[in-house]
C-alpha cells in the first residue's frame, strides 16, 4: 500500500475505520516501509458483539460433515499465524503450499482441465497494435495528454462542462438502459477516511448527447458545502460515494441506487443536516433529466428508524459522542434477482464495545431493514483476525427464498498487517428474513493471493479476480462453476460446526485457473459481458484482457485474449500523477465497456491539503472490436 503522510491532527470524531483500506490495500505503490506506517494506524471502529450465532441467523445447521483437525487446518493456513509467534512457526512448518487440507475433496487441478484452455495468442510481454475503433476516452477539452497526439489509435472526445469537484476522483461505475454512466467518487487519497473535497457528489455522463453532469448530493438541511468544523483540516469534508447499481423502479422504469461508506466528517449536524448513507436517483419527468431523489434516500438515522431496535443498535451505532449514527461503512451494494432485496456491505465495526468485524445488511426497496448478519469473531489457529466485509455479487440464477450471493472481505491481523483475502458464499431468505452463510471463508490457494473481485455468468459459474500477495500483480482468474444446485465454495468447504475457528481461511481449489490472466496488474473491474458471455479483466496499470468461456459446469474451456494496454501513462507522467482504472461496467446494447479513469495525489502530498480539482476521464472499450475473432 501506499506510504502514507499521517497528519498529527487528532481526529476522534470521524471513525478512522479500515475505510481507506479499500483502495490502500490495492494501490500501485505498495512498499514494505509503508506497510509498516499502515501496521501503526488507529482504527477507532471499537471492539464488538455478534448478532447471531456464527453458523446461521435461523439457528439451523447443515447436516455434520468431517471435521478439520488442528492439524489439517494448519496445513491450509500459511501465513495466519503472522499476529502470534506460536501461529507463524505451525503456520511455515505445516503449510502445503498448495495443496488441499487432509479430509477436503480437492477440486480440479490448474487449468487446462476439461479439454483445452487457450492462453493468449501472443508472448507475453509483447503489444499488438490496436485498431483505431476500439479505444474513446471523454474527458474535459486539453486534458488528453498524449493521447491527444497525431497517431494516438485512442479516439478522444472533449465533452464541454465536464468537470468532477474539488478532491473528487473517479470511482466504480454503472450503466442505465438508457445509456447513460454514472461514477461515483473517492476522495484523492484513496481512503474514505480520510477525504479531500468538501461535498458528496455522483458524476452523470450521457454519451449520445455528450452531457455531463456533477450531481452534488444535499444534506438532509440542504446544504452541499460540508467542511469540517476543525480548521486544521482545511476545508475537507462532504463525503464518498462507495457503489452505485441501477435497479428497476417502481414506475417500470430504472433507479439508481449508491451507498457512502464515510457520510460525515465532523460538522454540526445540528445546523448543517446529514448526508444519506445509502441514496437513489431517478429520472425527471418533466427534464428527463437524472436527479437526487431524497424521499428514496436515507441517512443511518432513517435507516435506523426503519429497522427493529435490538437491529438498530448493532447496525447503526453512534460510535463517538456528539456525531450522528453511523451506517458502519456501506461499501458495496448488490440486488438480489428473486426478492429485489438489496445486500449491502458494512466494511466497519459497531464502535466502543462492540466489534471491529463488519457485516452484512438487507434493505427493501422502501429502505426497510429486513436482515442483518454481524461476522462473527474469527479465530482460526487461535490467531483473532479482524474482518472487514467490501464486496457483495449477487447469482442470478438463485431460487426463491435461497438467494445467493458472495462477499470478499477485507482481512488484518490485530497487529494491522493484511492478510490474504477471502470469499464466501451467502443464502438469503425473504420469507424468514435470514442471512446464512453456506460456505467458510476461503481462499483460492495458499499462496498468499487474495480474493480480490467477483462476477458471476448467467449459468451461475462464479469467476473471482485474484491479486498476487504483494498485492501488486493479478493472479490466474479462479472459476468456480454451478454444478447442479451449488458450486465447490458449498459442497467442498460448508459452514458448519465452528467454522469461524475449524475452518475459517482454509483452502478450495477452484474448478479451473484460466491460463494467462495473470500477467497485468492487480484486477480493478472484472465484468461479464451478458450477450457474449466473455468475462472482462483491467488492470490497475491499464491493461484489458477478455476471457471467452465455453461449456459449462465441469467440461468447461477458456480461450484468454491478448491483454491490450489502454495507455494510462500517455495521459499523465506516472511519476507525478497516480493514473488508474476502477470498476467499468457493461452496456451490451451499445456493446460498450465503460471504465472510469482517475487521477489521485496519494502520498505525493500531506494531508490534509485544502480541496483542489484533477482531471479525470472516462474510456469506452468497443466490445465488438474487442472481441472480434
Amino acid at each position: 500500500m501506499p506510504a502514507r503522510n499521517r497528519s498529527d491532527l487528532p481526529d476522534r470524531d470521524a471513525p478512522r475505520a479500515s475505510a481507506g483500506r479499500l483502495g490502500r490495500r490495492r494501490d500501485h505503490q505498495d512498499t514494505a516501509a509503508s506497510a509498516d506506517e499502515a501496521r501503526r494506524e488507529e482504527i477507532t471502529e471499537g471492539l464488538g458483539f455478534a448478532e447471531e450465532e456464527a453458523g446461521t441467523v435461523s439457528g439451523k445447521r447443515e447436516a455434520p460433515a468431517s471435521r478439520l483437525t488442528r492439524r489439517r487446518l494448519l496445513a491450509g493456513a500459511a501465513g495466519l499465524g503472522a499476529a502470534a509467534t506460536g501461529g507463524l512457526i505451525a503456520g511455515q512448518r505445516m503449510s502445503s503450499h498448495g495443496s488441499t487440507p487432509d479430509g477436503l475433496p480437492r477440486g480440479r487441478p490448474s487449468a487446462p482441465v476439461g479439454g483445452v484452455t487457450d492462453g493468449p495468442s501472443v508472448p507475453a510481454g509483447e503489444r499488438v497494435p490496436l485498431p483505431s475503433d476500439l479505444l474513446t476516452i471523454y474527458g474535459a477539452p486539453g486534458t488528453f495528454g498524449a493521447l491527444g497526439e497525431a497517431g494516438s489509435t485512442t479516439r478522444v472526445t472533449e465533452v464541454p462542462g465536464w468537470g468532477f469537484g474539488s478532491g473528487q476522483a473517479a470511482f466504480m461505475s454503472a450503466v442505465a438502459a438508457d445509456g447513460t454512466v454514472f461514477m461515483c467518487t473517492t476522495p484523492f487519497t484513496d481512503d474514505q477516511s480520510k477525504p479531500t473535497g468538501f461535498d458528496m457528489e455522483i458524476e452523470v455522463f450521457e454519451p449520445e448527447a455528450l452531457r455531463f453532469t456533477r450531481l452534488v448530493i444535499p444534506s438532509s438541511k440542504g446544504r452541499t458545502n460540508l467542511p469540517r468544523l476543525d480548521p486544521g483540516y482545511r476545508g475537507v469534508g462532504g463525503g464518498d460515494t462507495s457503489d452505485v447499481a441501477v435497479i428497476p423502479g417502481p414506475d417500470g422504469g430504472q433507479r439508481v441506487v449508491f451507498t457512502s461508506l464515510s457520510p460525515f466528517f465532523g460538522w454540526n449536524t445540528a445546523t448543517d443536516g446529514e448526508l444519506p448513507s445509502v441514496g437513489e436517483l431517478r429520472r425527471d419527468g418533466p427534464s428527463g433529466r437524472w436527479v437526487y431523489d431524497p424521499t428514496a434516500s436515507f441517512t443511518a438515522s432513517q435507516l435506523a428508524r426503519n429497522a427493529p431496535p435490538n437491529i438498530a443498535a448493532r447496525a447503526f451505532p453512534v460510535l463517538a459522542p456528539l456525531n450522528p449514527r453511523s451506517a458502519r461503512g456501506p461499501t458495496s451494494i448488490t440486488r438480489l434477482p428473486r426478492s429485489g432485496h438489496l445486500v449491502i456491505a458494512q466494511y466497519m465495526g459497531s464502535g466502543p464495545g462492540g466489534t471491529d468485524n463488519g457485516s452484512l445488511l438487507v434493505l427493501d426497496e422502501s429502505g426497510r431493514v429486513r436482515a442483518h448478519w454481524q461476522y462473527p469473531q474469527v479465530r482460526p489457529l487461535g490467531v483473532e483476525l479482524v474482518v472487514n466485509p467490501r464486496e457483495v455479487t449477487a447469482d442470478p440464477t438463485s431460487a426463491p427464498d435461497d438467494e445467493r450471493f458472495v462477499l470478499i472481505s477485507d482481512v488484518r491481523g490485530l497487529d494491522y498487517d493484511t492478510q490474504p483475502f477471502p470469499i464466501q458464499e451467502f443464502s438469503y431468505s425473504a420469507s424468514r428474513a435470514t442471512i446464512t452463510p453456506k460456505s467458510t471463508a476461503v481462499r483460492a490457494v495458499q499462496d498468499g493471493s487474495r480474493m480480490e473481485s467477483a462476477v458471476f455468468g448467467r449459468d451461475g459459474t462464479l469467476y473471482v479476480a485474484r491479486t498476487g500477495k504483494d498485492g501488486l500483480r493479478a493472479e490466474t482468474l479462479a472459476v468456480y462453476p454451478k454444478l447442479g444446485r451449488e458450486r465447490g465454495l458449498v459442497t467442498r468447504t460448508p459452514a458448519i460446526e465452528n467454522w469461524p475457528v475449524n475452518t475459517w481461511g482454509v483452502e478450495n481449489n477452484p474448478d479451473y485457473l484460466v491460463t494467462g490472466t495473470d500477467r497485468g496488474g492487480l484486477v480493478r473491474s472484472v465484468t461479464l459481458d451478458p450477450t457474449t458471455g466473455a468475462v472482462l479483466l483491467a488492470g490497475l496499470d491499464g491493461l484489458v484482457q477478455a476471457v471467452r468461456p465455453a461449456g459449462s459446469g465441469s467440461r468447461m474451456t477458456f480461450r484468454t485474449g491478448e491483454p491490450i494496454d489502454v495507455g494510462l501513462n500517455r495521459l499523465r507522467d506516472p511519476s507525478t500523477r497516480y493514473v488508474g482504472v476502477r470498476r467499468g461496467a457493461i452496456d451490451a446494447a451499445r456493446r460498450s465497456l465503460w471504465l472510469p479513469v482517475n487521477q489521485m495525489v496519494l502520498n505525493s502530498l500531506p494531508w490534509p491539503y485544502p480541496p483542489f480539482k484533477l482531471d479525470q476521464w472516462l474510456l469506452r472499450v468497443n466490445l465488438d472490436v474487442l472481441l472480434k475473432d
